[in-house]
């Protein structure tokens, strides 16, 4: 035994295991070889082999403590945390931090979040320098809508912890999530300061950097966040989110990659499919859609008249919910226009699995897989037989459980085809479900609006995390050639909006054409669109939700289909309402354009009309439409699979 134990600890777990078992097999009631037998198997992932040996010992000794605590290891590993449970309740009755810590991580599997805080806070009392309490305590809480509980939580870590670099980076992550932009960089910079390879804090800080329009630090982090990426050295870290990256200007091949590092980041490990029962003779298919946003959010202002068109002779559709409940109309809107509304919130992600598979789902399709409150954990123990992801990620997710990305040709041309892993499933319009069309009311009056009675008015509503360098020095160009123009944007964080009228008046423009828009509830923005005469989008990504209240608005949109997905969303919009001579190949096509516009205002109020008179019979806002380009799509996966065949590309007519 002396002998395995010196094997395994030089890292020889193959000939430790062995001669262990000859020891075993000579003398079966020998515990400590047992046990170290069931302990070597654990270390090398052995975990269903090592539970009858544990069992076995247990079975002799009910109270064995290292048996119970490897046990309950090894149904945690096995995914069976609910049977960990009680052991590791047991264990943690005396406080051990060890025991508490484990007990609050099968909670968290559990999706019991309430109580893996109790533990975790409970082992912070009764172990403070205890690290592994505060990190998952900070974890669990950055993860969660309680911004106050997460930075008290981790104001008390970085307090007791000031070397571990990890507690300083979630700190500045939650400070940036306030919009309390110096302390945020501070907390990040002294992360780094800690722990200078730590990959996640420069992604937050290169976040930080963006939304006060610090480009200079910004592009500095961005080189080294990139050169990261490139050589693969994540060390399993999620240098920044896939949602994040979207922002900064990585092409559509090294985004695929961030999405493969945080898909093996999310769902680590191999998991263990729930077993699904076999499909049901169709049609119609059922169709599954898993989204955390069922509330007011963009994706609901983009799909949601989607769910009332299914034809119900081709689709079901199912809402798998995972997100807060906001109390909307959204929400009730959804469950009455749905075939079932089904709460998985509160349920594991097993669970949750177990119970779209038990629905019969044909065809599960992640509206978000990524973003905030997401649960790719869910699709990915695969609960249905064809997987798809669209609308809510704008770039490939890389995830191994997703057979299809939905997406349009002038989204995905051919030369893009390698920024994807999905196979692809191409609607013949835009990708973009939006909303049924309504004529847009009368606009209060400029003034109301601070705005100037008589001259241009250019808007780019997009959110000031899209605002890059290259998009900003655009802009002003364009004003510097339109002298009578103005430039109304939604108001940007107080630093941001320092930098950027300096920069406008570094660049000979008087700062006083920037216009800002105060942040308004969705109809008060809807209805004060129709005062813009020109939108003029971001370069490296475009607008989507705002290219579609814009065009619906009346306003014509001037874009750049870009070299990637997040730049090509407002290009496929145009080309589905049919003004594709408003997406550009360049920046300098762009402005061009843009300025042609404007200085003729005959053609900028005739391109008003004809986008007026296109509208109402727009492929872009017409639900049914959509809906079924969308229906022949999941037919034609299904048909695929039930057929035996493998996915492939899809071409919808």
């Amino acid at each position: 035994m002396a002998k395995a134990v010196k094997l395994a600890q030089a890292g020889k777990l193959k000939p430790a295991i062995a001669i262990l078992e000859g020891l075993v097999r000579s003398a079966p009631s020998a515990v400590p070889a047992r046990y170290n037998l069931a302990l070597f198997l654990l270390m090398a992932g052995r975990h269903a082999e090592a539970l009858p040996h544990l069992d076995r010992i247990l079975a002799a000794q009910p109270g064995h403590p290292p048996s119970l605590f490897s046990k309950a290891k090894g149904l945690l590993a096995l995914d069976r945390a609910a049977e960990a449970l009680p052991i590791l309740e047991r264990l943690a009755a005396g406080n051990d931090p060890e025991s508490l810590l484990a007990l609050g991580n099968a909670l968290r599997v559990l999706n019991r979040m309430a109580e893996a805080a109790g533990a975790f806070h409970r082992l912070t009392r009764v172990a403070p320098a205890f690290p592994g309490g505060h990190m998952n305590l900070a974890i669990l809480l950055v993860s969660s809508p309680d911004n106050d509980a997460a930075l008290a939580a981790l104001d008390e870590g970085t307090r007791l912890h000031p070397g571990i670099a990890e507690l300083h980076a979630m700190r500045g992550q939650v400070l940036l999530r306030l919009g309390r932009h110096a302390e945020a960089i501070a907390a990040l910079a002294k992360a780094l300061e800690v722990n200078p390879a730590l990959a996640p804090a420069k992604g937050h800080l290169m976040r930080a950097y963006r939304e006060t329009a610090d480009w200079d630090n910004e592009e500095r982090l961005f080189a080294e966040i990139r050169a990261v990426i490139a050589r693969g050295e994540v060390k399993g870290q999620l240098p920044l989110s896939t949602q994040d990256a979207l922002f900064y200007p990585f092409t559509g091949e090294e985004l695929r990659r961030v999405a493969g590092f945080e898909a093996a980041f999310r769902v680590p490990g191999q998991v263990r499919p729930v077993v699904r029962p076999a499909a049901k003779s169709q049609p119609p298919l059922v169709v599954g859609y898993l989204s955390p946003d069922y509330r007011e959010h963009a994706t609901m202002h983009l799909a949601g008249d989607i769910f009332a068109a299914h034809d119900r002779d081709r689709v079901r559709p199912i809402a798998y919910s995972v997100g807060p409940d906001d109390g909307s109309d959204w929400r009730a809107r959804i469950g009455r226009d749905c075939d079932s509304f089904v709460d998985l919130a509160a349920l594991s992600d097993r669970a949750a699995a177990e119970r779209i598979a038990a629905d019969g789902v044909h065809i599960l399709v992640d509206l978000s897989v990524f973003t905030r409150h997401a649960r790719p954990g869910i699709a990915a123990l695969r609960p249905a037989p064809v997987q798809a992801v669209w609308l809510g990620l704008a770039a490939s997710s890389a995830a191994p459980w997703l057979d299809y990305a939905i997406v349009d040709p002038v989204l995905v041309p051919p030369a893009h085809r390698g920024h994807f892993a999905e196979k692809l499933i191409f609607l013949p319009d835009t990708y973009q479900a939006n909303l049924t069309w309504s004529p847009p009311a009368a606009p209060p009056s400029r003034p109301a609006l601070g705005l100037p009675e008589d001259r241009l008015v250019l808007c780019s509503f997009n959110g000031h995390r899209k605002l890059d360098r290259a998009s900003f020095s655009l802009w002003l160009e364009i004003l510097a050639e339109l002298p009578d123009a103005v430039l109304w944007q939604l108001a940007p964080p107080d630093a941001a909006r320092r930098r950027l009228e300096e920069a406008t008046a570094k660049a000979g423009i008087d700062p006083a054409r920037l216009i800002w828009a105060p942040s308004l509830p969705r109809a008060g923005h809807l209805a004060r669109l129709p005062a813009a005469d020109l939108f003029i989008d971001a370069l490296v990504c475009g607008a989507h939700t705002t290219a579609a209240d814009c065009l619906r608005s009346g306003v014509p949109l001037v874009t750049m289909a870009g070299p990637r997905l997040g730049s090509r969303v407002a290009a496929s919009l145009l080309h589905a309402v049919g003004l594709p001579e408003l997406a550009t190949e360049s920046p300098e096509e762009m402005k061009a354009l843009a300025v042609a516009l404007g200085r003729d205002r005959p053609r900028l109020s005739a391109l008003r009309a004809r986008l007026m008179d296109l509208l109402p019979n727009s492929p872009a806002f017409d639900p049914a439409r959509f809906a079924r380009h969308l229906e022949s799509g999941y037919h034609s996966a299904w048909a695929r699979h039930a057929a035996g065949r493998k996915p492939d590309d899809i071409i919808v007519g």
